[in-house]
């Protein structure tokens, strides 16, 4: 027997029967907020070329790429993103498109994770991006967007946490750190690693910039947070960005998602695209991240259509277990009549078939030779109703009793 025949690959899994419904239950939920927003469905090849994700704004895929080649030898890659490939439709065959483009996606994205990390390196993704629109308007719909699309799908207590890319860019920046500096810089403070990231900091000197590093995993809470940050940003760049968020806050106020809504100037994206705002979403008792987003005015240049762009993705498969666990994913139900046909009046069942099936009611096939068997297998499915074909167009609906 071959080792792997009967095994998933590491990251992957099978779902079976709730699992699926309730997969299709999120996806339908939130295809309904997409489209109520206006948006529109595209869905882009599993397989892309490589040249696709190897670009300096997303250097952190590249260790993390499932490999292949087409049959001429090309290298091709299983998507790790979902953002990526709609900047090169948006670039392509939708060129001609006029701005602003609203579209959004169902599917999934492939990336390597250590061995027994315990992570899936198959995600199952839903999102929307918003290219060529920029501002303050811009932003909140995709945040609105991202609200209603987790109330849709009665997510249990979710959090948004609410950044801006150019808070950290503007401060390493100003340090000039190397890049392996830079990168641990964004694992310390993203981790919240206060020890490490002293050390990092303590060779790069005392400037503003320095101590405001330092203290970002610590800017967490409500409007709080944005009038100390104001006062610790004073004499850096970072107070623009800075600026913006107030706008953007006050702005989710005025729209009473304050009680969703936690300021984190310690959210740095490790994906370098993201200019602007940026924002992650958490269910209560899950540290999984759920939902991710934010700004990427920079990306779409680097496909040629240089255009502002917003979005997120919300990983479908939290939802659908948290659907699952509130118990509002229906049972599979029954068949409404089970048909049997004798030796012979195969063909005369299957049309009966489909007339039960016109008239709405779900209909399945006894695959057994005796009436007996058929009652048999009706009791073990919770079947209530045999239809027997005894003849060409004379059919018995019989009660099966329990």
């Amino acid at each position: 027997m071959k080792r792997y025949a009967k095994i998933t690959p590491e990251g992957t899994k099978d779902s079976l029967f709730a699992e699926c419904a309730a997969q299709a239950a999120v996806q339908g939920k939130l295809t309904q907020v997409f489209e109520s927003y206006g948006y529109a469905p595209v869905m882009t090849p599993h397989l892309e070329f490589q040249d696709v994700f190897l670009r300096q704004s997303a250097d952190w895929l590249a260790e993390r790429l499932y490999h292949a080649t087409d049959s001429t030898g090309h290298l091709l890659v299983l998507r790790p993103d979902n953002t990526l490939p709609i900047a090169r439709v948006a670039a392509t065959r939708l060129r001609e498109a006029a701005f602003p483009l609203r579209l959004y996606t169902h599917q999934s994205v492939f990336r390597r994770s250590r061995f027994y990390s315990g992570r899936n390196d198959e995600i199952r993704q839903s999102g929307v991006e918003l290219l060529g629109a920029q501002g303050l308007r811009a932003d909140l719909e995709i945040l609105l967007c991202a609200v209603d699309a987790l109330r849709a799908c009665e997510s249990p207590r979710f959090r948004l946490e609410l950044g801006h890319a150019g808070v950290f860019r503007s401060l390493a920046d100003a340090l000039q750190p190397d890049e392996d500096t830079r990168a641990a810089l964004v694992r310390c403070i993203e981790t919240k690693n206060y020890p490490a990231l002293e050390a990092l900091l303590a060779p790069l000197g005392g400037s503003d910039e320095a101590e405001a590093l330092r203290q970002l995993p610590r800017l967490f809470g409500g409007a709080e947070v944005l009038a100390k940050a104001e006062k610790l940003f004073r004499g850096t760049q970072a107070g623009a960005a800075l600026l913006y968020l107030q706008r953007l806050y006050a702005a989710l106020q005025a729209l009473d998602l304050q009680d969703v809504i936690d300021i984190d100037l310690g959210l740095v994206h490790g994906q370098d695209y993201y200019t602007g705002f940026v924002f992650r979403g958490y269910m209560e008792g899950s540290g999984v991240t759920l939902l991710s987003g934010g700004r990427y005015d920079g990306l779409l240049a680097e496909f040629g259509r240089p255009a502002a762009a917003v979005g997120f993705a919300v990983g479908s498969e939290p939802l659908a277990e948290a659907l699952l666990e509130s118990g509002k994913v229906p049972a599979q139900p029954a068949p409404d009549v089970l048909i049997f046909a004798p030796a012979g009046l195969e063909a005369t069942a299957l049309a009966h078939m489909a007339q039960r099936r016109g008239e709405g009611l779900r209909c399945e096939l006894a695959m057994v030779e005796t009436m007996e068997e058929a009652r048999q297998y009706a009791r073990r499915c919770g079947i209530a109703k045999i239809a027997v074909v005894a003849g060409e167009d004379i059919m018995e609906d019989v009660e099966v009793r329990a």
